[in-house]
């Protein structure tokens, strides 16, 4: 909030008046060094949703002894993978590459060797980010996927179809919040607001991915636990209105 000068009794004569001579009225004046007075505060409101469908990043892992073997053994093993995606009813539109890589191996040497390390071998990993929509299944998919040959897997971030729709059931929430905010500070201040003078948005919260890596071996006799729970979707304005008398 913008404030008044204030310049009170001799301190503000004293500039007015030369030394010897008093002033006639030692009344308080105020001085406002900007008349467009305002106000500025945030507001915020939130919804929750159960969300439409998971995104999983896994793929698999292979070593070899050079580059091309292990290009060889991946390319075999990441091509069953996604026919075994594909064939629990995945459309191939919610299957993407999201990284390939490859790195040497390093031999291992006393930390008295002048000697550089040797190439051992290399690894080759392959990872696709696959969109269940169907969450009932999001545990048994992801035992399937290990089962064809998955061994590595980042995390899981969920998500709704509708985020537009559910953000705007905060926004107005989000502005009403901001207002009242401002009516109690001006009502304190012995103001009213006025007209609404700019206006600007945040948008927050959507689902984090576990950051874990998970290396898996195996599948599970049952299927894997997932709970989808809810998410929860945050509107935060920053509104700066007229202060008047």
């Amino acid at each position: 909030m913008k404030l008044l000068s204030v310049l009170v009794g001799a301190a503000a004569l004293a500039l007015a008046y030369p030394p010897g001579k008093a002033a006639a009225s030692p009344d308080t004046r105020f001085i406002d060094l900007n008349p467009d007075r305002s106000i500025e505060v945030t507001g915020e409101a939130s919804v929750e949703a159960a969300p439409d469908f998971a995104r999983v990043t896994l793929g698999v892992t292979t070593t070899g002894k050079d580059a091309g073997e292990a290009m060889a053994a991946n390319a075999k093993a990441t091509n069953a993978l996604i026919a075994s995606l594909k064939g629990e009813g995945l459309a191939p539109a919610d299957i993407q590459t999201s990284s390939l890589s490859i790195s040497p191996n390093f031999s291992n040497r006393a930390p008295s060797s002048s000697e550089p390390p040797a190439i051992v071998g290399y690894t080759v990993g392959n990872m696709v980010t696959v969109t269940v929509r169907d969450l009932s299944r999001l545990g048994a998919l992801l035992d399937k996927a290990v089962g064809s040959g998955a061994n590595a897997m980042v995390g899981v971030a969920f998500g709704e179809n509708d985020v537009s729709g559910l953000l705007d059931k905060a926004r107005p929430l989000a502005f009403a919040d901001a207002r009242r905010k401002a009516e109690l500070y001006a009502a304190a201040a012995g103001s009213k607001i006025g007209r609404l003078m700019e206006l600007s948005e945040q948008v927050g919260g959507s689902p984090t991915p576990f950051s874990r890596r998970v290396y898996a071996t195996s599948a599970m006799n049952a299927p894997t636990p997932v709970e989808a729970g809810q998410d929860k979707l945050t509107v935060t304005v920053t509104a700066r209105f007229e202060l008047i008398q």
